[in-house]
């Protein structure tokens, strides 16, 4: 279903770890995105299907979410209108046109592929300190 990874090297036995849903279909961009968080001291879980996705927000407790909206051709919304439900903070990581889910979510966040390295650790703070 999903990996759960913490980069051993980051110890932090006093603070609360935050974590991450990364729900990415593109291995190679999850890859990516999931050192980022790593490496910025954050707990991941990665997931790359809607259905597993869902189940997640159901099953696990994470701190916010960044979601592709388009998984192997299903569209995300659903996963979407699940954390807004739960109250859950995400980001939307995506390269493709997210115009009509922008118009009627302007308060969350979007980020398009490609995207900068500094611009997505910044989108992630404001969300665990939003």
């Amino acid at each position: 279903m999903s990996t759960e990874r913490t980069d051993p090297a980051n110890k932090q036995p006093e603070a609360h770890q935050a974590c991450v849903l990364l729900v990415e279909d593109d291995a190679i961009i999850a890859m990516l995105v999931e050192q980022i968080l790593l490496d910025m001291g954050l707990r991941v879980l990665v997931v790359a299907t809607l259905d597993n996705a869902l189940i997640e927000v159901e099953m696990t407790g994470f701190d916010a979410a960044i979601i592709d909206m388009h998984l192997r051709g299903d569209p995300a919304e659903r996963l979407a209108d699940a954390l807004l439900l739960r109250k859950i903070p995400f980001m939307v990581l995506s390269g493709a046109d997210q115009s009509g889910f922008r118009a009627a979510h302007p308060q969350i966040t979007m980020l398009g592929k490609p995207f900068d390295k500094a611009e997505l650790e910044q989108c992630v703070r404001e969300l665990l300190n939003g």
